[in-house]
């Protein structure tokens, strides 16, 4: 028996030993490591999924390791034949023993069987937790394709993915607009396009395929933001259209022919509104209310004609008072964000749960910041109206759709970064001063994931639970046709 244990162990150090490249020399770089993903100096939850990183030279990589250094000085070491996959239970060990504090990690890699040893760098460990799951649509990077596409939920406590509905369970059409109240996936909505057009309301397990569509407001109804009771839901109903440039960096440009901001009430099953929004002289769009529900924040802009002036729409943002009791609206709108005074527009408005800031993004003109390689984030603090850019966590391609954590201390938004075609789901954190720190992607357990990825990260949204549909019942109610018509 002690003969048998012996072979074994001798056969496990040979294979061992024998996978490790031969070093014929070693040499020190006076700079950090280029990684990829680049986690170098950045802030992360105390509860975020292992950063498994490599270096650029991911394809050429024979050996790699890494030393982390504690702020106890407890030592960590791991190694990877070209990327590091750190254990869960060490990696969990690593955040509780840092919280607050800084990481240090020193690379090295071997290449062409010459090790090279690099500066250290850091990494700060946060004392807020990230909401334990992220929604989104992962979708091809295309203008009209959507034959596979569909939402999914990601544990970002580790790697774990699930699809919560994909289009080939309902005729290839397109799902999109998933919505959350304060995270709460039981409360959630979600629209589906096609023939089997609906706008999906969840309550717990009850789900209800609603037509949006009336008589009074003849378009659907998206950009969802729930209301903090969870009794109404925000929408805008666009006339959406598309075209596309000759000769620019931003290849297409999405703007809408008609828009109008709606409010759902799911107790009286109607869509309600403000002569304010329901007008010819105004397009408004991209609701959100505040988070005591006080209020309800939208861009707007001028109406004009989008097919000739295509590059001349510029929307501000603005609030209107609303009263969830007698469920009206305020009899004025006040401007927040007059970015039309720096020739530019600002879209997607945002609050923060603990009601400080609003975070939205700033392009040269018109909303659908997504295709804008100039679009980046800003802030507003809502406290001294100073509004100022999120330069740590921007770039120098596009920053676009956005949302917080529950704790206001996270944000996740839509990026084009790394190749400028794909956009990647990255997260920022937001400091007590409101001010961003560096942007990281979401972790995959492999580190080329995203490099392979032929789909785009869409809409993420945070959320406290994890996004979970009856397939089946979703599939035999909206091809049962039996759908719940909104009033108004």
């Amino acid at each position: 028996m002690n003969f048998v244990k012996f072979i074994f162990v001798f056969i496990l150090s040979f294979s061992l030993f024998s996978c490790s490249p031969t070093i014929k020399e070693t040499k020190k770089v006076e700079s950090t490591p280029v990684l990829w993903p680049d986690y170098i100096g950045v802030t992360i939850p105390n509860n975020i999924a292992p950063m498994n990183f490599s270096t650029i030279n991911f394809d050429s990589i024979q050996f790699i390791d890494v030393k982390v250094v504690l702020p106890n000085n407890e030592e960590f070491y791991f190694s990877g034949d070209n990327y590091i996959d750190f254990p869960f239970d060490k990696w969990t060990d690593i955040l509780q023993k840092s919280k607050g504090q800084n990481i240090e990690l020193y690379v090295s890699e071997v290449i062409n069987n010459i090790k090279y040893v690099y500066n250290p760098f850091s990494i700060f460990i946060a004392n807020y937790e990230i909401d334990p799951f992220l929604c989104y649509r992962l979708i091809s990077p295309g203008y009209q394709i959507y034959s596979k596409m569909g939402i999914y939920c990601r544990n970002l406590t580790n790697f774990e993915q699930n699809a919560v509905v994909e289009n080939k369970l309902i005729n290839s059409n397109c799902i999109n607009c998933h919505s959350f109240c304060k995270g709460n996936t039981d409360l959630s909505t979600f629209h589906i396009r096609g023939d089997l057009g609906s706008t999906v309301l969840k309550n717990n397990d009850n789900l209800t395929i609603c037509n949006a569509k009336t008589e009074k407001y003849k378009l659907n109804c998206v950009y969802p933001y729930w209301h903090p009771s969870g009794n109404f839901i925000a929408y805008s109903q666009n006339n959406t259209v598309q075209s596309f440039h000759c000769s620019d960096e931003n290849r297409v440009e999405v703007f809408d022919m008609e828009s109008r901001v709606v409010v759902y009430d799911i107790q009286d099953n109607k869509l309600i509104s403000s002569p304010l929004f329901d007008c010819d002289t105004t397009f408004t769009s991209e609701p959100s209310f505040s988070p005591d529900g006080k209020y309800l924040y939208f861009i707007s802009t001028d109406t004009l004609n989008m097919l000739r002036k295509t590059t001349e729409p510029i929307y501000d943002i603005c609030r209107i008072e609303f009263n969830s009791e007698s469920k009206t609206f305020g009899n004025s709108v006040d401007t927040l964000v007059k970015a039309s005074l720096d020739s530019c527009s600002a879209a997607f408005p945002r609050p923060s749960y603990d009601g400080k800031y609003l975070l939205y993004t700033k392009c040269d003109y018109g909303q659908f910041a997504i295709w804008h390689t100039e679009a980046d984030l800003w802030l507003l603090n809502l406290e001294t109206n100073q509004t100022y850019p999120l330069s740590k966590a921007n770039s120098n391609n596009v920053e676009s759709y956005h949302s917080w954590s529950t704790n206001s201390h996270w944000i996740v938004f839509e990026s084009r970064r790394d190749d400028g075609f794909y956009t990647r789901a990255y997260i920022a954190y937001i400091d007590d001063n409101g001010q961003a720190q560096k942007a990281f992607v979401v972790p995959q357990q492999n580190p080329e994931h995203n490099r392979n990825l032929m789909y785009s990260y869409n809409v993420p949204e945070f959320a406290t639970s994890e996004f979970k549909i009856d397939k089946a019942i979703l599939e035999n109610k909206l091809k049962n046709g039996e759908k719940l018509q909104f009033g108004y």
